[in-house]
């Protein structure tokens, strides 16, 4: 049973009615955006991915209010790049594929379709550490905004949005395993181990070294908040009936396609956030909303606009509408609503190579994946690993990321900086967080079995910001990888870490040489697993974007550069929340999905 929740904010707002003709002949998906235009709902969403299909779902439970989502994408569900998890990226790059420019010469990925990134992702479904859900309130002077920002209170919203399944018996033979304590059967996603899971020797082998040689545990269920584990780990897979992809479209709206209160507009990016300036804080009254021909639209929001248009997008909505650094907007001759320094900083994104093995003669994985075995390294797990001492990189430096990045204009200002990441600092260093994803592959890189790895927990910071006030330009992405010297340093251990993985039985015996990088391009160097010199050099030629963006607008005190409060409204602002992965603060150690779906949860709960 599902903990109950205190009467908040959101539900006394929704007494205080506005008196404007509501519309509610508009459901489903729609595709003439004649029909909304000038129309009023309740609740205008934009973006419909996770954030905005969950909080859209939750508010017309009630059939008095009425929801407009504005998605930038089409409905694509019936689109095989789309429902069928075999075809994990083949959408990259596509329509379906926002495909942002950033820094580096790298790309993040991102869905432009009907269930965002949801839609596009490698499925993997994982929890972050209890203390990181903990964490979360102290960039919020402690507020815990009524006990859904701390561990019990994501894990709550979590276990309301998932519907899992437990390994059948094939399941369990390949070492799948789980405890029913740390799930709910009953909610919309649908989340499950591979019907096609691995059962070949490669994935229990891959569990066997790690727990044996590296000082991490092998977990039977690593969804209790306790992730630096290696485990298998469930996919967000539609056990129910189609073996299909679960996203939050096919999950969150197509069970409620039919209900007369709720309506998708696709293929229409919403352009800017509409203010009455006249009161004395801004109020958000509406959406204009149209497409790259100059069409433009707008439909009126009778309590709230909801933005869920990403890390991305969200802050550069925020800015096209006149909020956020007054310095930036004066020169691009955007009126100021609210001057709100903290939109479009403090962006976060991760970077991965792939350390790649070529299985022995014959070798049959026996299953066609998805992948699912997954370890997270914490600090001792690496340093058994590696020459650097991580954990006094990160103390001795903490000040020299805060200048370093307040000099880039990724933070408000450095006592802020010291301030987030002193937290960021104990977590990693006190507290067991993963450090870095060790995430087993078959059939990648290069055909064999692999480690992608990535650094979870950069302490580079960058920035969102538009570059023209036409909305179909792309804002700047600069993610700043590697500019906190620390991040490298991570990543390098553990790539030696994934290195000596494959050189430890019973992993070594099924395969033959490394192929990537290879012992040509990064040599063994007397044996300690590759120089500092030689890894940082393959690195920066080949890493790629994770393509989790995060805390561009985040949930955090306004001195930290915080965007929204414990309530998800906006500072500075009325009748504006954002519900989306621009709001969490700091990285965690985990894929986004299942904490965003908590996130979202105790969002519309609110």
């Amino acid at each position: 049973m599902l903990p109950t929740r205190p009467i908040s904010a959101l539900s006394t707002l929704a007494v205080a009615l506005i008196s404007i003709p509501l519309t509610s002949a508009l459901s489903g998906i729609v595709t003439d955006p004649t029909q909304v235009d000038k129309q009023t709902f309740d609740y205008v969403v934009v973006g419909g991915g996770l954030g905005g299909l969950v909080v859209a779902n939750r508010l017309s439970e009630n059939p008095d209010i009425s929801v407009l989502v504005i998605e930038a994408g089409a409905d694509n569900r019936d689109d095989p790049r789309i429902y069928d998890p075999s075809q994990y990226s083949v959408a990259f790059g596509t329509e379906l594929d926002w495909n942002w420019p950033s820094s580096q010469g790298r790309s993040i990925k991102g869905g432009k379709t009907l269930g965002g990134s949801t839609s596009i992702n490698g499925l993997a479904q994982t929890r972050g550490q209890r203390a990181q859900y903990d964490a979360l309130a102290t960039f919020l002077n402690n507020d815990d905004g009524g006990g859904y920002w701390n561990w019990q209170g994501m894990f709550t919203g979590m276990l309301k949005s998932e519907g899992f399944s437990a390994p059948n018996d094939q399941q369990k033979e390949a070492g799948a395993s789980s405890n029913p304590a740390f799930h709910n059967d009953s909610g919309p996603l649908q989340v499950t181990y591979p019907d096609g899971i691995y059962h070949g020797p490669h994935q229990k082998y891959f569990r066997d070294v790690v727990s044996s040689n590296f000082s991490l545990v092998a977990s039977q269920d690593a969804d209790d908040g306790f992730a630096n584990v290696v485990a298998f780990h469930p996919n967000t897979i539609a056990w129910k009936d189609s073996g299909h992809r679960s996203s939050s479209a096919t999950a969150y709206f197509t069970p409620v396609s039919e209900r007369s209160n709720l309506a998708i507009l696709t293929s229409q990016l919403a352009t800017k956030i509409l203010f009455d300036t006249s009161a004395s804080t801004p109020k958000a009254t509406g959406v204009e909303f149209g497409t790259s021909n100059g069409d433009r639209y707008t439909v009126n929001a009778g309590r709230e606009v909801i933005i869920s248009a990403g890390a991305i997008q969200t802050p550069a909505l925020l800015q096209l509408s006149g909020v956020g650094d007054s310095s930036l907007l004066n020169g691009l001759g955007i009126d100021v609503v609210a001057d709100l320094k903290g939109v479009g900083k403090n962006l976060q994104e991760q970077t991965m190579d792939s350390v790649g093995w070529t299985p022995v003669d014959g070798f049959d994985p026996q299953g066609t994946g998805p992948s699912d075995m997954i370890a997270y390294p914490d600090l001792l797990s690496l340093s058994s690993s590696s020459q650097n001492d991580i954990a006094s990189a990160i103390t001795s430096n903490v000040g020299s990321y805060a200048q370093d990045a307040y000099r880039a204009g990724a933070v408000v200002s450095v006592d802020a900086a010291e301030k987030i990441f002193s937290i960021q600092q104990e977590l990693m260093v006190n507290r067991s967080v993963g450090l870095v994803e060790a995430f087993f592959d078959t059939g990648f890189p290069n055909g064999g079995l692999g480690i992608d790895l990535w650094q979870l927990l950069p302490f580079s910071r960058g920035t969102v910001s538009i570059k023209s006030n036409d909305p179909f330009t792309y804002p700047t992405v600069d993610p700043r990888y590697f500019a906190a010297d620390v991040d490298m340093q991570i990543q390098i251990a553990g790539l030696r870490m994934a290195r000596k993985i494959f050189q430890t039985d019973p992993l070594k015996s099924i395969v033959t040489e490394e192929n990537a990088p290879g012992f040509d391009t990064v040599p063994e160097n007397n044996g300690d697993g590759g120089s500092d010199e030689d890894w940082r050099a393959w690195i920066q030629q080949g890493f790629s974007s994770v393509h989790h963006p995060i805390a561009t607008c985040s949930m955090m005190s306004q001195d930290l550069g915080g965007v929204v409060g414990s309530d998800l409204r906006v500072y500075g602002t009325s009748n504006l929340r954002i519900v989306d992965a621009s709001v969490l603060p700091m990285q965690l150690s985990a894929h986004l999905s299942a904490t965003l779906y908590g996130l979202a949860e105790n969002a519309a709960d609110m």
